[in-house]
């Protein structure tokens, strides 16, 4: 993506749609993976599994506005891929789909 960034849109990188696999370890009864278009229902759930009362989640609507989960992605030194999540305030490890 920086090799692209000349300042041209004709020459930036392309964005990609990702779909997200994720079983709820805390759904009951279990349903098994989900597919999800963004990460905000993993958020959502994830601060409820916390003990979050708010039903939404709270500063949503100030840090990345209403059912977006404002995301951060990364890669540390040994290659492995994380996802932060701004609106919960949770890192999440990125694995292989099974």
């Amino acid at each position: 993506m920086l090799a692209a960034d000349d300042g041209n849109p004709k020459t930036m990188a392309q964005i990609h749609e990702l779909k997200i696999s994720w079983d709820n370890p805390n759904d009951s009864p279990d349903v098994g993976a989900q597919i999800y278009d963004t990460v905000f229902p993993i958020a959502q759930a994830a601060y409820h599994a916390r003990g979050g009362k708010d039903p939404d989640l709270p500063g949503r609507a100030d840090v990345s506005g209403m059912g977006r989960a404002d995301t951060r992605i990364a890669v540390d030194a040994a290659g492995e891929l994380y996802v932060y999540t701004k609106t919960d305030g949770m890192i999440r490890q990125v694995v292989a789909a099974k």
